[in-house]
């Protein structure tokens, strides 16, 4: 009798139900690519924001082909080790810019997988998550980069092109100007601006309300001048509805338009900023991007004596953990602000000398001779 005939009246003496057990655990194995579609398709039914769709699609599609890779290709095989070793490789490998990946971008990424792991035990698709026990990657926190007063005048200036003149050139400069100013004096998000409306604009109390992540809305008050720049742009520059019919989009309620008179998009503001940064002529390195205007808001609301909560609200966070990061401010601010308010110039003593000039000037050493002090020998003259 052959092998295979032997092992054929083995199955058949086998009960029925340890065959179905079999056929039925086999096909409970659900394939990665598979799963992370559906979780995908979860987050979209959530309304979840576009943004949040991308970065979760890209760190799980990195995620499957490194298991892939290992030949794992079911849910049920990820362990807690090609958990580690999928850490590892984004930390020493290069990306696909052929660079090797910040600690905040190889955080992201883990975050995404673990968000991903959670929602699997959640579903009862395993029974513990892939990445319990898996400590996420350490991020150092930077010193928070923000745009100077001077670099702001320059940038209002360098909103129009230079020899430059014209309807369309004054329209754009306006509409820039205004994005400038609205983005400078309310940190909002890149999205929120580009997604703003007209019927967004309170005139009365000088204020808009932005729909954030999770299209929850909240309500920013415009200070004067971010309020006077924008409402020179929309009533003096916009296209009106006449102009906007023939243009073939006559409905269009976006607040900031292209010169085709459609919404301006995300990559149109990059773009934007690309062409006023190089007209500024700001230092080379500097990193200027909406996102930039909103550190800088932050940063200088709580230099200005706003409050952290206050804050959060404005800006749309619900972590509080997240607005405790602007509190490691610029580190040229933090000193200016520690020599204002030094301990050390401020003791009330009683006998404290009157009338001598002090030094402001630390950089040079002190000028004129040294005096003998206390536990120092006058030096005679030779």
């Amino acid at each position: 009798m052959s092998f295979d005939s032997s092992r054929k009246k083995q199955e058949q003496a086998a009960p029925a139900s340890s065959r179905t057990g079999k056929r039925s655990s086999q096909r409970a194995k659900r394939a990665i690519r598979a799963t992370i579609d559906e979780y995908i398709l979860d987050h979209r039914s959530q309304n979840h924001s576009p943004k949040t769709i991308e970065w979760h699609t890209l760190s799980l599609g990195n995620f499957a082909a490194f298991l892939q890779k290992q030949g794992v290709t079911s849910i049920e095989d990820i362990e807690r080790v090609h958990v580690l070793s999928w850490l590892t490789h984004l930390s020493t490998e290069p990306g696909a810019k052929g660079k090797k990946l910040s600690e905040r971008s190889v955080n992201g990424y883990a975050r995404s997988m673990r968000a991903f792991c959670n929602w699997l035990e959640a579903e009862g698709y395993v029974q513990v998550a892939p990445s319990n026990h898996v400590k996420m990657p350490k991020v150092g926190k930077p010193l928070i980069r923000i745009i100077e007063f001077d670099e702001f005048e320059r940038m209002l200036k360098a909103c129009a092109p230079p020899h430059e003149f014209g309807p369309t050139t004054d329209c754009n400069a306006a509409r820039n100007r205004a994005i400038l100013w609205v983005l400078w004096d309310t940190g909002i998000r890149l999205a929120e601006l580009c997604d703003l409306r007209l019927s967004n604009l309170d005139r009365d109390k000088g204020a808009i309300i932005v729909h954030g992540k999770g299209n929850k809305e909240r309500r920013i008050a415009l200070g004067r001048n971010a309020l006077r720049a924008l409402l020179l742009y929309i009533d003096r520059y916009r296209p009106d509805s006449k102009t906007l019919l023939e243009l073939g989009n006559p409905n269009e309620d976006h607040v900031f338009l292209s010169e085709g008179g459609f919404a301006l998009t995300r990559r149109g503001v990059d773009m934007l900023f690309q062409r006023i940064r190089k007209r500024a002529d700001l230092p080379k390195g500097k990193r200027i991007s909406p996102h930039i205007f909103r550190h800088t808001f932050a940063v200088r609301y709580l230099m200005l004596g706003g409050d952290i909560y206050t804050l959060q609200e404005l800006l749309g966070h619900e972590d509080i953990a997240t607005i405790k990061n602007y509190m490691h401010l610029n580190d040229t601010l933090v000193q200016e602000q520690k020599r204002k308010f030094s301990p050390g110039d401020n003791v009330p003593f009683k006998d404290s000398p009157s009338g001598r000039k002090h030094r402001t000037d630390f950089r040079e050493p002190a000028k004129g001779k040294p005096r003998a002090g206390r536990g120092k020998k006058p030096q005679l003259d030779q």
